[in-house]
């Protein structure tokens, strides 16, 4: 075989296994994402009326007002199967606050993470996760037609991936034993479901999959200079 066939031959089979290595890292990348899309996004579609009917059980259970209930059943019958995201404000006691279940003074910043750590765990693993959080600077700028501000400390929103995965979470059993924290930590709050329609904040399904076209991007130059300095 002359130098120059066995030179080509060499050219082919090394870009071969370049090839079928970049073929590996990009495929991992894939992979990852689309198990991050499991994750993140809803795939079972709006509540069903079976759902609903389960949810409004629950709700009438846990003795909600007939204008509760009505404002339930609206949020439910809306659902388009996307995200939403919770609108919260929240306005901590003045002063420690009383624990629960033993009655001590506590900090109420301290207090309502006994009620936060266990539910951000419950919601991350339906694919939910805080948007959004920030301290408020002062009172109200602006405010006409509302009530006084009673004193908000935080606003945040929180991700939902779907308005069943909040459903199941609020109507769990064990739900009311750390919503305790919550109710002695907290002196006023009012939450709203919103739906987003814009903004500059990325979503993970952008900011993701670009972290991850980087490292596998990172992973292929690695492996070509790596084979070329071998060879």
């Amino acid at each position: 075989m002359s130098i120059s066939k066995l030179l080509a031959c060499t050219l082919i089979v090394t870009l071969g296994i370049s090839m079928r290595s970049g073929y590996t890292i990009w495929g991992i990348a894939l992979i990852f994402y689309l198990v991050f899309l499991g994750w993140h996004e809803n795939w079972r579609g709006p509540l069903t009326e079976s759902e609903i009917a389960t949810f409004t059980a629950r709700a009438q259970s846990k003795g909600l007002s007939s204008e509760q209930l009505a404002r339930f059943e609206i949020f439910m019958r809306d659902d388009d199967g996307g995200e939403f995201f919770m609108v919260n404000l929240v306005g901590f006691t003045e002063g420690p606050a009383s624990h629960p279940e033993t009655g001590a003074k506590v900090d109420a910043r301290e207090l309502v993470q006994s009620y936060f750590r266990p539910f951000a765990v419950k919601i991350l693993a339906r694919g939910g996760y805080p948007a959004f959080s920030a301290l408020t600077l002062s009172g109200y700028i602006e405010a006409w037609g509302v009530a006084a501000n009673p004193g908000w400390d935080i606003a945040n929103l929180m991700r939902y991936r779907s308005r069943r995965d909040l459903l199941m979470l609020a109507t769990e059993e064990d739900f009311n034993d750390i919503h305790i924290y919550k109710r002695a930590a907290i002196a006023s709050t009012f939450a709203i479901p919103a739906q987003s329609i814009g903004g500059a904040l990325l979503s993970p399904r952008i900011w993701i999959a670009l972290f991850i076209f980087l490292m596998a991007a990172l992973a292929h130059i690695l492996n070509l200079t790596r084979r070329k300095g071998n060879d």
